[in-house]
């Protein structure tokens, strides 16, 4: 299947404000039911949508198969959502798949469709951490981090600075993100990345995410962009740093978090997508919990 075989509309930037409502309603705590990272990777992972007074439904295709998201409403809406749901797909004679699935969202629908069976995706698991210590870098377990981050101040105490994004800076960002792994050619996540990347810079105005940069010799070296998931978790969206220099990383995940997110428990740093460099990456930080996701299908 693909997107020309579907007869209902697909999201567009025209659907920001009314995707921010719905998401509000449920307030879910998991990587892909974030509006900037969906903007990220439209390309990779088409979205469209079938909206009523009381739920938003936002189904996608992957490697040919359609499926849906967990629906955007109250919790007292889900049952008649997913019901909806299974009618789009008996309509359309494909099967119906449910993906991204937290465990509570998950018993919902095994209620409902009892013959259903769940299936745990570990790639695509979120690795949560406390803000905190991201912030202060503390504990034993993040010594290796901490003398990276201890690095980086000590060499350019007084050559970086950190700002905000604004309208203006994010020009900068969009500049140093084109020469960003330049050399990198043939891998499809890098180039669909970059992608979605330059599309939330290109229009700062539209999407409504904070971030930060920073700044060595007064050259834009890393950036950051970041999203509330909920009242007491943030989303590290978009992390991207000259990793030419010693706790570069660390230091812009930090800063941006310190200026942006302090007032929140949780930091969401989203899954690995089953990159094995990216599984070391996130474990180093030693994450307080694991965001498990489910497939659904009969069967």
């Amino acid at each position: 299947m693909n997107s020309a075989e579907l007869d209902f509309d697909p999201v567009t930037e025209d659907d920001i404000c009314d995707i921010e409502h719905y998401l509000s309603l449920c307030q879910y705590e998991e990587s892909n039911h974030n509006l900037i990272n969906m903007f990220l990777w439209m390309e990779w992972y088409p979205l469209f949508k079938v909206k009523t007074e009381r739920y938003y439904l936002l189904l996608g295709i992957h490697e040919g198969q359609l499926f849906i998201y967990m629906p955007l409403c109250r919790e007292e809406d889900f049952d008649e959502a997913i019901l909806k749901a299974k009618e789009i797909f008996d309509w359309h004679g494909v099967p119906f798949v449910l993906s991204c699935f937290t465990s509570r969202m998950m018993d919902h629908v095994l209620k409902l469709f009892p013959e259903y069976s769940a299936c745990p995706a570990p790639e695509s698991f979120d690795y949560v951490y406390l803000t905190e210590k991201l912030i202060s870098f503390s504990g034993k377990k993040l010594q290796k981090k901490r003398n990276h981050l201890n690095a980086f101040y000590a060499e350019y105490q007084d050559r970086y600075e950190y700002e905000s994004l604004n309208e203006e800076n994010v020009k900068e960002c969009l500049a140093f993100l084109e020469e960003w792994k330049k050399d990198v050619t043939e891998d499809d996540f890098f180039e669909y990345e970059r992608r979605g990347v330059r599309r939330l810079l290109q229009r700062y105005a539209v999407f409504h995410y904070r971030g930060g940069l920073i700044r060595i010799d007064g050259k834009v070296k890393a950036f950051a962009i970041g999203s509330l998931l909920s009242e007491r978790m943030c989303q590290e969206n978009v992390e991207k740093a000259d990793d030419r220099i010693r706790g570069l990383y660390q230091a812009i995940m930090r800063e941006m978090l310190m200026h942006e997110f302090k007032d929140t428990l949780y930091c969401n740093r989203e899954d690995d997508m089953g990159r094995e460099n990216l599984r070391q990456a996130k474990r180093a930080y030693a994450p307080v919990m694991m965001i498990e996701k489910f497939k659904l299908c009969k069967g």
